[in-house]
């Protein structure tokens, strides 16, 4: 895509190893749900019409996510 000849140009630039559009999107949705934004405003800044393909695609269960939502429970600390 046009993106793609953009993007490359400035990791040229910048001296890094070229990737495309659609690996940036998807690292930022990956980050943006371990930072904890909510998957329906991660649904919007997507331009998913379905919360399932944002669901689908990037919300996922961990044991991590699983223990770290168990210590905040037993802290007293969820809202």
């Amino acid at each position: 895509s046009s993106y793609d000849t953009h993007l490359y140009k400035l990791c040229d630039e910048a001296g890094i190893e070229k990737f495309c559009m659609h690996a940036l999107r998807h690292t930022y949705a990956t980050r943006a749900i371990e930072c904890g934004v909510q998957p329906k405003v991660l649904q919007k800044l997507l331009g998913h019409a379905s919360i399932k393909t944002t669901m689908d695609r990037y919300v996922h269960v961990t044991s991590e996510s699983l223990d770290q939502a168990v210590r905040q429970f037993e802290s007293g600390r969820v809202s």
